[in-house]
Parts: C-alpha cells; sequence; structure tokens
C-alpha cells in the first residue's frame, strides 16, 4: 500500500516542474547559461564563454598611511576553484559548477546540485571586467601560467591602495591561451563601461567610507589636504536616523570591521569574498552599508553597472501620466509606517511614491498591490 502510494506520488513530482524551463530560457543553450547567472547572480545577458581550473592568491595589502599599519596583517590567501570568463564578467569560485561542462539541453538534465548561493558562499570574485585595470603575464618556476591582476572602482583615490591578485591558471597551454585571448577580448570591449563603472561607485558608500575615515585619525597628526566629500546618499536614516539603538546594534564596530575588511579585500564591485565576508554579515551589518551589500550579493550591483540611470529614465519617461496603480499608492502613502518620523515628512512620501511609481510601469502585469508600500517603505530606511 504505501509503496504504490510512493510510486503515484513520484509519478506526479516530475524533475521538469522542480526546475521549470521557462525558470531559464526557451533557448537550447539555456541550461549552462541559466546557471551560471544563477550561480554568480549575473544579468540575463551573460554567457559562460570559457571556463578553466585556477589557484586565486591573495596576498596581504601594503597600507600607505599611518592609521591603516595597525591592522593586522594577514597570511597570504590560496583558493582553488574554477574562473569563469562571460562577455563582461570575471568569476572564480572555490564551489564546484553546478551544471555539467556539456549540458545544453533542459535544465532538468543538466543540474547536478544545487546552485542557489554555490557563487557568492564560496571565497572568490564576481568581477565586471571594466574594473580590472592591469593585467600581466608573471615568470616564475612555481606557477605555471600565472596572471597578476589590479582592480580599479573608477575613482582615481591615492589614500585607497588597489587590490592585486594572482591567477594560476592550471590546463594545457592551448587552454591557457584561449583563455588569455578571451580575456583580451572582453577587456577591449569593456572600456566604454567605464562611465557606468564611475557613476556606480560614486554612489556607494564604502568608497566614503575608505576615502574619508584614514584622515579621522587623530593619532597620526597628518593633515588631510583632501577636500571635503559629501558622504551619497544611504537611507532615509542618515536623514531621520536608522531605527534601533545604534549602541545595543553595535554599528559603530560592525562598520569598523567591514572597513579593515575592505580595505584588504576591495569594496563594492571589485570586493573578494573570503571566510571573513560571510563571518561578517552573519554578525550583521551595518545600516549605512546594508544597502550596498544587499545590492552586492543578491546580483542587483551589477544590473544598476549595466544602466545606471535607468530608475531616473523610467521616472522621466513617465512623468505627468497616471493609472490605476498610481492612484492605489496615494491611497496608500500615508498608512506605510507611520510612526517613523522619515515618512512623516515630504521627502519620505516623495522617495516612496517614486519607487512604487516607477515599479508599477516596469511591471504592469502587476502594478500595485497593498503591503508593497510597507516592503518599499522597510527598505528605504
Amino acid at each position: 500500500m504505501l509503496q504504490s502510494l510512493v510510486q503515484k506520488a513520484s509519478n506526479f513530482i516530475e524533475t521538469n516542474d522542480l526546475f521549470p524551463r521557462d525558470a531559464f530560457s526557451t533557448d537550447r543553450k539555456s541550461s549552462k547559461a541559466a546557471l551560471f547567472r544563477h550561480q554568480f547572480r549575473l544579468p540575463d545577458t551573460q554567457n559562460p564563454k570559457d571556463e578553466i581550473s585556477a589557484q586565486l592568491i591573495l596576498h596581504a595589502p601594503r597600507y600607505p598611511t599611518t592609521s591603516e599599519k595597525d591592522i593586522p596583517q594577514r597570511p597570504t590567501a590560496h583558493y582553488e576553484g574554477r574562473l569563469h570568463i562571460s562577455e563582461q564578467f570575471l568569476c572564480f569560485s572555490t564551489k564546484a559548477s553546478s551544471f555539467l561542462p556539456t549540458s545544453s539541453l533542459s535544465a532538468s538534465s543538466a543540474f547536478t546540485g544545487q546552485t542557489y548561493g554555490s557563487g557568492p558562499i564560496g571565497n572568490g570574485f564576481t568581477l565586471p571586467l571594466c574594473t580590472i585595470r592591469r593585467v600581466e603575464r608573471l615568470n616564475s618556476n612555481h606557477l605555471q601560467f600565472a596572471l597578476s591582476m589590479t582592480t580599479w572602482n573608477g575613482i582615481n583615490d591615492t589614500k585607497i591602495p588597489p587590490r592585486k591578485f594572482t591567477l594560476d591558471l592550471v590546463g594545457s597551454q592551448q587552454q591557457c591561451e584561449r583563455f588569455c585571448d578571451g580575456l583580451k577580448r572582453g577587456l577591449r570591449s569593456a572600456m566604454k563601461e567605464m562611465a557606468n563603472l564611475r557613476a556606480v561607485s560614486q554612489q556607494c558608500y564604502s568608497e566614503y567610507l575608505l576615502a574619508t575615515e584614514g584622515a579621522k585619525d587623530a593619532k597620526s597628526g597628518e593633515k588631510d589636504d583632501k577636500p571635503d566629500i559629501n558622504p551619497p546618499d544611504v537611507g532615509l536614516g542618515t536623514l531621520f536616523r536608522y531605527p534601533g539603538d545604534a549602541r545595543k546594534l553595535r554599528d559603530k564596530s560592525k562598520m569598523r570591521l567591514w572597513r579593515e575588511y575592505m580595505l584588504e579585500n576591495g569594496r563594492n564591485v571589485t570586493l573578494m569574498r573570503q571566510p571573513n565576508f560571510h563571518k561578517l554579515i552573519r554578525v550583521g551589518l551595518p545600516n549605512r552599508l546594508r544597502g550596498e551589500v544587499w545590492e552586492l550579493t543578491s546580483g542587483s550591483l551589477f544590473l544598476r553597472l549595466q544602466n545606471p540611470e535607468l530608475y531616473q529614465d523610467i521616472l522621466k519617461k513617465h512623468e505627468g501620466q497616471g493609472s490605476m496603480a498610481i492612484d492605489e499608492i496615494e491611497k496608500d502613502l500615508n498608512r506605510s509606517l507611520p510612526e517613523y518620523p522619515g515618512f512623516q515628512s515630504d521627502e519620505g512620501i516623495g522617495r516612496l511614491r517614486r519607487v512604487l511609481t516607477a515599479y508599477s510601469w516596469v511591471n504592469e502585469s502587476v502594478g500595485y498591490c497593498q503591503a508593497m508600500n510597507i516592503v518599499v517603505a522597510a527598505l528605504l530606511m
């Protein structure tokens, strides 16, 4: 009896139901590409061009200022994994790929393991090719085919040391040369994305944090000749205070830990994932960095890198237009977390209205439904 029930249940549960084609694409080459994008949180425009086994070598950075010398130096880190390249990204993760190299049909037939978080939870990186400023071939007796890379966030600041790392490609001479040829083509094509990189980096709080914190160290006694930098807009909390008790939340201590990590491992689009990265997330995110880290780990930061002005363009395109969704939004604006001071002001209500309105035009099939205002209000704080 029990066996017959199990058999009937198994007939209803098909692998294709767990991983439908529509969740990825109808393209016959969608399986590997879709799982690759999901693994590294990449935009839908990206496809795996080549991959190779590699060793990632992260050297301890050298700090240019006195205040940063007190940070304990980490030993050189070595990670073995797979290196992937797409049209606009270079990705490395210590986690094994969750797709077969030969997969070309349905997602179900190619699926070999869980893909959620496979890239982001592993040690490694997801680098836009426009952030790679320099690549050198190293002559070494110990490394087979080593490349030294220097990353750049689009902002020239001598107080923030550039992040350098080494990739030792593991494979035949032909495989390594083929991968390097693809990397060269990608780097040339990425030159046109420098303006987008600069625009996105300037909106990240990590840039402001690293550029200004060093000048505040009273022990150094050195005058900083850098002009004052205006902090980027990181939510209503900077204007109306963040919810909760900052002392109990230990926000300053968390910010200090994140600053030390970013000094050693890069920030925003050039951040390297090491074990401490995942530990810091579990400890908790400081309020001013929460949005940036969320964007990075979810992959939405890479979407914004492709089109930094999309949000403004949507609002401008539909300015003055009305819809049923907008009428419903107006009804709920003053009922969105009214106990928070930010949503008792025109500034907070205006931000909430713009986000909900923009989404209603992007996803017209949904438009607006109740409780979306609460979700957006929480994100805006």
